[in-house]
């Protein structure tokens, strides 16, 4: 497909408009995208797509070839990376520069997840054997020694209940725990 506003070279940009709900796609070539006004976006027509700005940018580093800082005499010492030549290549250089700067972007990933740990998603059929094997150790009762830990383990098992939306199954949990702490609260 041509460019839309030079008609000679290949468009590799796809542009879409929304405009009082009516929805438009226009096609352009880099150096026309470049020329035409996109504000913020329009470093990303440079050619390549610039990695190391947007994950400055995500991280909240500020640029720093602009002089030097603190951040940037961090280096590793398996491997001699530097916490500035990481953020501009979005790589790191060995194994080592994990513990190294991972300390210095754990609030930026945990701003951006909401989590230091990946959960991701989990396949259905996982996640009925994970339950199923839950519900065997209940019934043995091999697993619970007392009231507090089935208690944490139905917890457990509620909130990955409400997460794959086992409403059946989490209404049967919340039933229990509600049994068990009246339980507690008549022992005292």
């Amino acid at each position: 497909m041509l460019c839309e506003k030079c008609k000679i070279r290949e468009a590799n940009i796809q542009y879409t408009e929304v405009v009082n709900g009516v929805k438009r796609e226009h096609h352009f070539c880099a150096q026309c995208a470049k020329e035409m006004d996109f504000g913020v976006y329009a470093a990303i027509f440079d050619g390549e797509f610039p990695l190391g700005k947007l994950l400055s940018g995500l991280l909240g580093i500020e640029d720093t070839e602009k002089g030097p800082d603190k951040l940037s005499q961090i280096a590793c010492p398996t491997c001699g990376t530097s916490y500035s030549e990481f953020v501009k290549d979005s790589r790191f250089g060995c194994a080592d520069c994990y513990s190294v700067f991972g300390p210095l972007m754990e609030d930026s990933i945990k701003q951006l997840q909401g989590s230091l740990m990946h959960t991701g998603k989990t396949p259905v059929y996982q996640r009925m054997d994970h339950m199923d094997q839950s519900q065997n150790r209940d019934e043995a009762g091999s697993d619970i020694s007392s009231k507090n830990d089935e208690l944490f383990e139905l917890d457990a098992k509620l909130k990955e209940a409400l997460r794959f939306e086992d409403y059946e199954t989490a209404a049967v949990c919340r039933d229990r725990i509600k049994e068990l702490k009246k339980g507690n609260e008549g022992d005292a």
